[in-house]
């Protein structure tokens, strides 16, 4: 818990944009937010976290998040968030089945996406 940071946006308010360097990860305590994707959009809500695909493969933000409601964060710092995967088998491998089954969702789009931007960042 230490590492954690309590932040609260208000509805409407846009807490990452895409194409944004990814900083850190959320974690959702109250509230929900909406994930504008180049081909979907996903609704989060509490008990949900996200970021954890950019910070798992390096890469910029793919999606702008906006707080559709007020909504109370947890966030967890890029290098606390590497760290404590390394230090948390089972929080890695939930952290990374979680990302998995997210990008399949988002179909080949956003896999490209993560290909061609691992590749340019290179």
């Amino acid at each position: 818990m230490r590492l954690l940071k309590a932040r609260t946006i208000e509805t409407d308010e846009i807490l990452v944009r895409r194409g944004d360097a990814a900083t850190s990860m959320y974690f959702i305590t109250t509230g929900e937010v909406e994930i504008e994707l180049p081909n979907q959009r996903v609704r989060l809500a509490d008990g949900t976290f996200f970021g954890e695909i950019a910070l798992l493969h390096r890469t910029k933000r793919s999606g702008t998040v906006t707080a559709t409601h007020k909504t109370r964060l947890l966030v967890l710092d890029a290098q606390d968030f590497h760290a404590l995967i390394e230090r948390v088998p089972t929080l890695a491998a939930h952290v990374h089945k979680t990302a998995q089954a997210r990008l399949a969702d988002a179909g080949d789009l956003a896999a490209a996406e993560l290909a061609q931007a691992e590749t340019t960042d290179r």
